[in-house]
C-alpha cells in the first residue's frame, strides 16, 4: 500500500470514529435527560401518593373538575372513563394534551400492573412533539397521569446533533486541508522525486527535481538529491578529464618508445652510437613513464584510504632541513625559515607529509625566478600545526588559482616535460594532507607571489 493511500485510510478511519464517537454523545445525552425526566414523574407520583387521590378519592360523580395550574412543567391528569381528565397543567405549557392511545385505558384493567408501569412516550396532540408519560394506579378506579412535556429534551438533542454535525464538518475540513497541506509538500515532492531518481536511473543524467527551497525537509531532500546528482556529474567529468590526461601524459614517451623500436626492427639503428642515443631516450621515457604511474599509484592508495604509519615528527627540524635541500638546489634564492617556531611536533606518516611539504617547495623552485624569496613559517594553533610558505614570485592568476590542486592542471600549458610538470604534485599533496585530517589552500596575487597553507592535526 502506498503512503498516499495509508494516509487516505487513516484520515477515513479518524472521521468515522469521530462521526461514531459524536453520535455516541448524542444518544447518550439524549438518555440522561430522559432520564432526569422519568426521575421527576417518579418524584410526582410519590407526591401524589400522599393526598386524597392517592388514598384513592373517587372523582367519579363530581361534576366538572376544573384543572388547576401547576408549577413548573408537569402534567396530571385522571383517566375516568377512558377519557384524560385535567387536574393540575403546567404554568409553562399550558395547552399540553396529551393524544389518547389505547395502552392508556388498557393499563387501568390490571391495578397491580399500573404500579409496576414505567415511564413512555406518546404523541402530543397539540403538535408534533411528545411527551414523557409515567401511570400510576392507587387502587379502586382511580388511575393517573403524570406527564412533562419533551420540548427541550428535542431542543437539546436537536441543537447538540447541530453542534456535532458542525464539529464532524470542521473535523473533515482540517483533515481535508491537512490532507492537501500534507500531499502538495510531503507527497508530491516525493513523487516527483521518486520519479527523477528512476529516470536518472534509466539513464537521463541531465534530470533534475523542482523543490520547495531549504525551508521543509522534502525541500532539502529534493536539494540534497540535485546536490549528489551535481557532485556525481562532476565526478564523472573530472574522472573524464583525468583518464584523458592520463591518456595523454602516457601517450608521448609510448610513442617515443614504438618509434624508437620501429626504428630498431627496420635497421635504422646502424652505428653503436645511434643505438646509445636510442636506449638512453628509451630509459628517459620509461623513467618518465614510470614516475607518472608511481604518481598515479600513489594517488590511487590516498583515494582508498590507505592505513597512515602516524608516528612522532619533530616538525621544526623537518621544515629547516627542507629549507636547507631548497638552498642547496639553488643556492641564489634567499630562503627564510626564522619564523618556524622551535619545539613544533605533530603526530603523522612522515614520508607523506615530508612529499607534501617538498612538493610545494619545489613547485616554487621550479616556477619562480631564483631570486624570488621563499619564507616558511610554522606555527601552533592550539590543536592544529599551520604551515605557510609564501614566495615573491609572479603569482598565478586567479583562473588557474581555483584549479590549482585539480589532477594534471598545468598554469603554463607549454610546460615541458624537463621542467618536470606532470600535474600531480600538488594532487598528490592534497590528498596527503586530506588523508592526515588536513587541508591546504592557496592564495595569490598576480605580480606579488603567492601563498600556499597547510593545515594539520597536531
Amino acid at each position: 500500500m502506498s503512503l498516499r493511500a495509508r494516509l487516505l485510510a487513516a484520515a477515513t478511519a479518524i472521521v468515522v470514529v469521530a462521526a461514531a464517537a459524536l453520535t455516541a454523545t448524542v444518544v447518550r445525552q439524549h438518555q440522561l435527560l430522559v432520564q432526569q425526566l422519568d426521575d421527576q414523574l417518579a418524584a410526582a407520583v410519590n407526591t401524589i401518593s400522599r393526598t386524597p387521590l392517592g388514598r384513592g378519592a373517587s372523582l367519579v360523580d363530581r361534576g366538572p373538575v376544573e384543572a388547576i395550574d401547576s408549577p413548573g412543567d408537569i402534567f396530571v391528569g385522571a383517566l375516568v372513563d377512558g377519557e384524560i381528565v385535567p387536574i393540575a397543567r403546567p404554568i409553562d405549557d399550558p395547552d399540553l394534551a396529551l393524544q389518547p392511545v389505547a395502552a392508556l385505558t388498557s393499563a387501568l384493567a390490571d391495578p397491580p400492573l399500573i404500579a409496576d408501569a414505567q415511564p413512555f412516550s406518546v404523541a402530543r396532540s397539540d403538535g408534533p412533539s411528545e411527551a414523557r408519560v409515567l401511570l400510576a394506579g392507587f387502587g379502586g378506579e382511580v388511575g393517573v397521569i403524570v406527564a412533562l412535556p419533551m420540548e427541550h429534551v428535542a431542543e437539546a438533542r436537536r441543537q447538540l446533533l447541530l453542534t456535532s454535525l458542525a464539529a464532524l464538518a470542521a473535523i473533515t475540513l482540517m483533515l481535508g486541508f491537512t490532507w492537501w497541506w500534507i500531499d502538495r509538500l510531503g507527497l508530491r515532492p516525493i513523487a516527483r522525486l521518486t520519479e527523477a531518481a528512476e529516470e536518472v536511473a534509466a539513464g537521463r543524467s541531465d534530470r533534475r527535481v523542482r523543490h520547495d527551497g531549504p525551508h521543509t525537509e522534502t525541500g532539502r531532500l529534493g536539494a540534497a538529491f540535485n546536490t549528489m546528482l551535481d557532485a556525481r556529474d562532476g565526478a564523472e567529468a573530472r574522472q573524464r578529464r583525468f583518464v584523458a590526461d592520463a591518456s595523454h601524459e602516457l601517450r608521448t614517451p609510448l610513442t617515443t618508445l614504438r618509434g624508437y623500436t620501429r626504428l630498431y626492427a627496420s635497421g635504422g639503428l646502424e652505428d653503436d652510437a645511434a643505438m646509445d642515443d636510442a636506449m638512453r631516450r628509451i630509459r628517459a621515457e620509461a623513467d618518465r613513464m614510470g614516475a607518472l604511474v608511481d604518481d598515479l599509484l600513489v594517488l590511487a592508495s590516498l583515494d582508498e584510504g590507505r592505513p597512515l604509519d602516524r608516528r612522532r615528527l619533530d616538525l621544526s627540524r623537518l621544515l629547516r632541513d627542507v629549507a636547507s635541500d631548497a638552498g642547496a638546489v639553488q643556492p641564489d634564492r634567499p630562503v627564510d625559515v626564522d619564523r618556524v617556531a622551535d619545539g613544533l611536533a605533530v603526530v603523522a606518516d612522515r614520508d607523506l607529509l615530508t612529499q607534501a611539504i617538498t612538493t610545494v617547495t619545489s613547485n616554487t623552485l621550479r616556477h619562480t625566478p631564483p631570486e624570488a624569496g621563499m619564507t616558511i613559517v610554522a606555527r601552533d594553533l592550539g590543536g592544529r600545526v599551520e604551515i605557510r610558505i609564501d614566495d615573491r614570485g609572479p603569482g598565478i592568476e586567479p583562473e588557474h588559482l581555483e584549479r590549482l590542486f585539480e589532477r594534471f592542471h598545468r598554469a603554463d600549458p607549454s610546460r615541458a616535460a624537463a621542467s618536470g610538470g606532470r600535474g600531480l604534485g600538488l594532487s598528490i599533496a592534497k590528498a596527503a594532507v586530506e588523508a592526515h585530517g588536513g587541508s591546504i589552500t592557496a592564495a595569490s596575487t598576480p605580480g606579488v607571489g603567492m601563498s600556499i597553507c597547510i593545515v594539520v592535526p597536531a
